[in-house]
């Protein structure tokens, strides 16, 4: 195939966020094309049978296309859709769902519901760090590629957060801290995370390094909490494995705590800086109160991968009796303290894998629901079996990726359940990304 493809006239956008044409009946996937948009795009690889593109021309532009806001955007692989008007991407992820699911029965008049905040919601970020000619900079992996790609303002993440980051560039240049290089494996510093709690009001910086060195600490604790005193705590992560994996498994508390303090809906929680929590607060509590109206009274409830315990004890007052199973010790410590906080006195946590631990809960005790709220790779074939054979009357699936989540759901079709409910929610704005949330019943 020619290298450059002229006037493709670009029929649909697609799950991952591409434009779809065609081109002697081969699939051309074009990154940032929006639909009836006529361009010339340039092939950059294969796969299988379809070909992936990039535009270097327009023709015919979409009356949706808009002029993007952030000068990094087509080279930052951070946001896919910063070039959409907000409404028209609920529109488009909503046909991507109908899509992915249109062999499967689902409830015809579901609209996914929208973020109160399409910009600058991300409560957690782990940006890169890199050496361009003994200039550090921090910023964003371009898309399929660790080359980093530096920005003024990110559109996902809280403004302090690229605020705290040129404050910590001045630290690097006069520390002279050496910056990890991935193909030499030279360096130390990897990356640099921040997480921040509901309010506002309380913000984590983790340096990630592959060894514990890291010099003039004091200094860089005084400089940042100085500045920006919502900073409670600095934590150095150290992970000297190679690999994508960000955090390793020690770490030194610089200053102040591991953790924040977070409210939702009255319900207090205590999120260690490894724990897994929604990344975007406002569409996670519409998601729990969601998840929340599907709950009968007086019920035995599994929130499995349930990290610090958010979901499971956000519906503790519903049920008779609540296990939370989860194999992120942090996130188990957290989970423990999340029910003293809240005072709840009918749930347990379980550390642990899910694919182990479930089987151990459904053979002692009679459970009526069980939440999954696993990671993107989704469920594994023997969780669903399991749960099918013990005939649990009803499932509560939120996936953050459809695809699996598709996948998971047909297995659990072909074992008797039906879908009840179906809830797209837009947790990730200005992305591809969806999260969904299914009701299944046995029929």
């Amino acid at each position: 195939m020619t290298e450059i493809i002229k006037r493709l006239k670009i029929k649909k956008i697609v799950y991952k966020g591409f434009g779809l044409g065609f081109f002697d009946s081969n699939p051309i996937f074009v990154l940032h094309a929006l639909p009836d948009e006529i361009v010339d795009v340039r092939i950059l690889y294969k796969k299988k049978n379809s070909y992936f593109a990039e535009i270097v021309r327009f023709w015919e532009k979409s009356k949706f296309r808009l002029e993007p806001k952030c000068e990094a955007f087509g080279k930052c692989g951070g946001c896919d859709w910063l070039q959409i008007d907000y409404r028209q991407q609920l529109e488009f992820k909503n046909e991507i769902m109908k899509e992915i699911y249109s062999r499967v029965k689902i409830p015809s008049d579901f609209f996914i519901i929208p973020s109160s905040q399409p910009y600058f919601y991300r409560n957690k970020s782990f940006l890169p760090v890199a050496d361009n000619n003994k200039n550090p900079l921090i910023g964003m992996f371009a898309r399929q590629s660790h080359q980093v790609v530096p920005h003024e303002k990110c559109w996902l993440q809280p403004e302090i957060f690229s605020e705290i980051s040129k404050v910590f560039l001045t630290y690097l240049k006069s520390a002279k801290v050496p910056i990890y290089n991935e193909k030499t494996k030279r360096g130390n510093l990897r990356f640099i995370g921040f997480r921040i709690n509901d309010a506002g009001t309380e913000i984590l910086v983790i340096p990630v390094t592959k060894s514990g060195k890291l010099p003039f600490t004091k200094q860089l604790v005084k400089l940042l909490t100085q500045k920006f005193p919502q900073i409670v705590g600095i934590i150095q992560n150290i992970n000297p494995k190679v690999g994508n994996k960000i955090l390793g498994e020690r770490d030194k508390i610089l200053f102040g705590n591991a953790f924040l303090n977070v409210n939702i809906s009255g319900k207090k929680f205590k999120l260690h800086y490894q724990a897994f929590s929604q990344v975007n607060f406002a569409v996670g509590k519409a998601m729990y109160e969601f998840i929340r109206k599907h709950i009968s009274e007086n019920t035995n409830i599994i929130d499995a991968y349930s990290g610090a315990g958010t979901i499971g004890i956000f519906v503790s007052d519903l049920a008779k009796k609540v296990f939370l199973i989860e194999n992120n010790s942090f996130a188990c410590a957290d989970a423990s303290e999340n029910i003293f906080l809240n005072n709840v006195k009918n749930t347990e946590v379980i550390e642990g894998n899910v694919e182990h631990k479930i089987s151990e809960v459904l053979e002692n005790h009679r459970i009526d629901v069980i939440i999954f709220d696993p990671p993107r790779k989704g469920l594994e074939k023997s969780i669903i079996k399991k749960v099918s054979q013990r005939k649990i009357k009803k499932i509560i699936y939120a996936g953050c990726d459809p695809t699996t989540q598709h996948r998971d759901v047909n297995l659990f079709l072909k074992n008797g359940y039906e879908i009840k409910v179906f809830q797209p929610f837009d947790m990730f704005p200005q992305t591809f990304h969806i999260e969904n949330v299914i009701v299944l019943e046995l029929s």
